[in-house]
């Protein structure tokens, strides 16, 4: 993409064409999602937006009256770094609009050795709102620390599905001896609809003990569970011992 194109959208009065070139600012700067690296050429275009006042225009649009263009300023801001893009992304956290604080929130995974994002993700997970509490689980991903583990950890009962998937996919990243005792713990909840995610965790993580348990869980003659979690531990064991017998055999 030009960079010029993003400059003029950018710096446009209209507010669908400056929504536009925010959206090309994000793909420009940011990870390719196949790589999780930044192009080639991103400082080169990076220095040149900036000598173009780029910096000073998203910092702008954080303060603007239209919360799209604030949602995305944020999104932007993400794959801009730098400390004047993590001060602006601080100060949207506690934005009245859902979907600018979930942006700002998911921005932060571009900083994982900032204390502050680290601290302020672990109480976006107890936000009001399940787009919040997604964005802030899966960037947690990049986080080390306990407290991450465990938030996650309680993540898993989430009532929302997305946030569940992201916080097993975020707990995958840690290592398995650490997030196991925790993760066996969920399973003593008393409600049992919401284990999907923490199933299908356990099948990529869980020790031959853990299948053991499973089968139980998942035994037919199991009158203490309901049909779908039954079928779910069988399958979560299955995916145990297949992947023990893999290891072995390698």
């Amino acid at each position: 993409m030009p960079v010029r194109t993003i400059i003029r959208e950018l710096f446009s009065d209209n507010a669908e064409y400056c929504a536009r070139g925010l959206r090309r600012l994000t793909r420009t700067l940011g990870n390719d999602s196949e790589t999780g690296k930044p192009a080639e050429d991103r400082d080169e275009k990076r220095e040149t937006l900036t000598e173009k006042g780029c910096e000073a225009r998203l910092l702008a649009l954080t303060g603007s009256d239209d919360e799209a263009l604030r949602e995305l300023a944020a999104d932007a801001l993400g794959s801009w770094r730098g400390d004047a893009a993590f001060e602006a992304l601080v100060g949207l956290i506690d934005d009245p609009i859902k979907q600018v604080r979930a942006s700002a929130v998911g921005a932060l995974e571009g900083w994982p050795e900032s204390e502050l994002a680290y601290e302020l993700l672990l109480g976006a997970m107890d936000d009001s709102d399940w787009l919040v509490r997604m964005r802030a689980s899966a960037a947690l991903t990049v986080f080390d620390g306990a407290d991450a583990e465990q938030v996650l950890i309680a993540a898993l009962m989430d009532p929302d599905s997305f946030v569940r998937n992201n916080a097993a996919d975020a707990l995958r990243h840690r290592n398995p001896e650490r997030i196991l005792p925790g993760l066996r713990r969920v399973f003593d909840h008393p409600t049992t609809e919401h284990l999907d995610a923490a199933f299908d965790l356990f099948g990529d993580v869980g020790v031959a003990e853990d299948a053991a348990f499973l089968r139980k869980v998942g035994a037919w003659t199991n009158l203490s569970q309901p049909g779908p979690v039954k079928q779910r531990a069988r399958k979560a064991a299955k995916r145990i011992r297949a992947r023990l017998a893999g290891k072995a055999g390698g």
